[in-house]
């Protein structure tokens, strides 16, 4: 089997078109090295909209949810990725899965969406 289609969590890589960007809210802020996430995953995608250039990781759940990584390519605000999911992924909790699902090393969240404590 290609890790790169299956964690145990039966999470796999889908491309970043598939994720409609209405459809998902930002939840948490991951620090994680690019590099590791594509040594693991593949390489990102570039997608474009209005304001900025984004590498992207987007990925699918057994269970029909789905949640994409983004980091802006030319002037990120931060280290690492935002973390945005569909609204059935959106507590710190589900965070925390999805993290330990990505499997690599290190990975850990920086911030959290206030709405998503509250």
């Amino acid at each position: 089997m290609n890790p790169r289609e299956s964690a145990p969590a039966g999470l796999r890589r889908i491309p970043e078109r598939d994720v409609n960007p209405r459809d998902i809210r930002w939840l948490v802020q991951v620090d994680v090295e690019r590099a590791a996430l594509e040594e693991r995953w593949g390489a990102s995608e570039i997608a474009r909209d209005d304001f900025a250039e984004w590498f992207c990781l987007a990925f699918s759940l057994t269970e029909g949810e789905a949640f994409i990584l983004l980091r802006e390519v030319e002037h990120p605000p931060v280290a690492g990725f935002v973390l945005s999911v569909t609204k059935g992924l959106f507590s710190p909790e589900a965070a925390g899965r999805i993290v330990q699902a990505l499997g690599v090393p290190g990975a850990r969240i920086t911030h959290t969406n206030d709405e998503a404590v509250s």
